[in-house]
């Protein structure tokens, strides 16, 4: 078991893929992660020594080291009794994967309750690209680049004057309805596939296209874009001058999981 409150372990956990894009969210934008108590299951031994303690996480995700391949294709609801069904398939793919479990400050939702899943390309000094898609999606599908609901690009130096007024004037993309009704049948048929009823979470999927609410908007300028010209010359001196933060939302607010840098942002876009 390695956790993030152990200064030796988080060291450690900076080895992992999707681990490292989490801590990194911590530590550039605290303000936007719910995430707490970061800790990764490394075998069956470790969550069956641990049992009643890992199974009082609330979230959970799959991952493996630096340099080798990628887990996919392990998708479940992200409650705590599918956490060891999803171990075993992990190390059937790959003997040194682990699982990663963590808590979030908000009120845990269901994958088809959110307002929106986010993705934000960052090229610092040059511009900001948005990709979204809309109620009963979340991040899953923008950051693997399933599909885009609208996108907006900003220019860098158009950013102290962006506000909440002005944000529509940059969008360059909104999906048709035609084109909506296609990802809907996707999306319906994906949260099926994970044991979801459809009866219970179709509802929460519009039949036609509804935009994202302008209140998640001011959320992601408020919380993330304002404070990320703030931050220019802090991740300018640590490298991070491509990445992308992505995630959905939680409420009102958007609170991504991931931050990721242009390496793995485009390896994560063409899976």
């Amino acid at each position: 078991m390695l956790n993030m409150n152990n200064i030796d372990d988080k060291q450690k956990m900076m080895q992992y893929y999707r681990t490292s894009d989490m801590l990194n969210l911590l530590y550039f934008f605290p303000q936007l992660s719910s995430i707490r108590d970061l800790t990764l299951v490394e075998s069956e031994e470790d969550y069956l020594n641990n049992k009643e303690y890992f199974d009082s996480f609330a979230q959970n995700r799959v991952d493996t080291l630096k340099g080798r391949t990628s887990i996919l294709n392990i998708e479940n609801t992200g409650k705590n009794n599918d956490f060891y069904d999803t171990l075993i398939k992990v190390k059937e793919k790959d003997p040194l994967g682990v699982l990663v479990l963590f808590n979030i400050i908000n009120r845990p939702t269901e994958r088809y309750e959110r307002w929106a899943g986010i993705s934000v390309g960052v090229d610092l000094g040059k511009d900001v690209i948005i990709d979204a898609v809309s109620k009963g999606f979340d991040g899953r599908e923008v950051s693997k680049g399933i599909c885009t609901h609208e996108r907006y690009f900003i220019p860098w130096y158009d950013l102290r004057k962006l506000s909440i007024e002005n944000f529509k004037e940059y969008q360059t993309y909104q999906i048709s309805n035609e084109n909506y009704r296609v990802s809907r049948i996707e999306r319906i048929e994906f949260l099926k596939s994970i044991g979801l009823n459809p009866k219970v979470f179709s509802k929460y999927i519009p039949e036609e296209y509804q935009p994202i609410p302008e209140f998640i908007w001011l959320s992601v300028i408020r919380n993330f874009i304002k404070q990320l010209e703030k931050n220019e010359e802090f991740l300018a001196s640590y490298g991070f001058t491509n990445f992308a933060i992505s995630g959905h939302t939680e409420g009102n607010n958007f609170t991504p999981w991931q931050m990721f840098d242009k390496s793995r942002y485009t390896l994560i876009k063409k899976r």
